[in-house]
């Protein structure tokens, strides 16, 4: 109950600095949730992507497409494929364009027979169109490049902009916890003197400074989660109603997880922070 009475105290006497390191530590925990939300439903939303994106291989008419198909299936890179024949091809193109029917009835079906595969990763295009450009009676490959490489960028960005964040705002909560810690130290220095001579432990010393640390932590990461999960779920529902083409991510499960995490790292930076002015303090004294 001592340490405990101490820590509050030590909040009390230092109002600012508290009020500081708590508003810091809330307003990088809800940026690192709203990027990580945001960066779930953008996956969302390009795993969709992911889905339409397509491969074609144009074979000739002589070639066995039953075989090639079947070699095509073996490869591990390749999640679907199905054989489309001219015939098959030209209905499709002419229920898309009506306009194209009229065209076709005045000469021959030049479309050829065609396999069209749908990958397990994107990244792997250029591996597949290689080794189907090596097979017997494919004369030609759609790969889409292009929208792959736009894909693969998009994703790259946005785990490269996730891990610089996530750096800089643990920095910065971090940095404000040791200030905080470090004068509320200073406030109780001639007391901890007093608490050495008559032997006080390192860990009786320590063990206030550690309370109120986690008291932040615990504290700031608790709002972060209410104000997160509050607000995540009201912006959603809205941007759905208005933009239905767009999946959104509504599991309750996956948003849980983001909000406990945050708590998670919230404990952390608390416990972390005030360990390290602490520590700092004893091997200076």
């Amino acid at each position: 109950m001592y340490v405990i009475r101490q820590a509050f105290k030590a909040v009390q006497h230092n109002p600012i600095a508290s009020l500081s390191t708590f508003t810091t530590m809330v307003l990088s925990l809800m940026v690192l949730a709203a990027f990580s939300l945001f960066s779930l439903n953008l996956n969302l939303v390009l795993k969709e992507m992911q889905g339409e994106l397509e491969m074609a291989a144009f074979l000739s008419r002589s070639a066995n497409f039953q075989a090639i198909r079947t070699e095509v299936e073996q490869w591990e890179e390749v999640e679907a494929s199905r054989y489309v024949s001219p015939d098959e091809a030209l209905a499709e193109l002419t229920d898309r364009y009506e306009y194209v029917e009229k065209a076709a009835s005045l000469v021959a079906n030049p479309l050829p027979p065609t396999i069209e595969m749908r990958l397990r990763d994107p990244s792997d295009t250029p591996i597949v169109t290689n080794r189907l450009l090596q097979i017997p009676g494919v004369e030609d490959v759609e790969d889409g490049s292009e929208a792959v490489q736009s894909f693969l960028a998009i994703r790259d960005a946005i785990r490269l902009i996730g891990s610089v964040l996530i750096v800089v705002l643990l920095a910065a909560a971090l940095f404000a916890m040791v200030n905080t810690i470090r004068v509320a130290i200073t406030a109780r220095k001639e007391e901890i003197e007093v608490m050495r001579l008559v032997g006080a432990t390192k860990g009786f010393i320590r063990a206030p400074f550690l309370i109120e640390g986690l008291g932040l932590g615990i504290s700031s990461g608790l709002i972060s989660v209410l104000l997160v999960a509050s607000s995540y779920f009201i912006i959603v529902n809205r941007l759905a109603d208005r933009i239905p083409l767009i999946p959104f991510l509504k599991d309750f499960g996956t948003v849980a997880s983001v909000c406990l995490l945050m708590f998670s790292l919230a404990v952390i930076v608390g416990l972390v922070g005030s360990a390290i002015s602490v520590s700092q303090y004893l091997e200076e004294a």
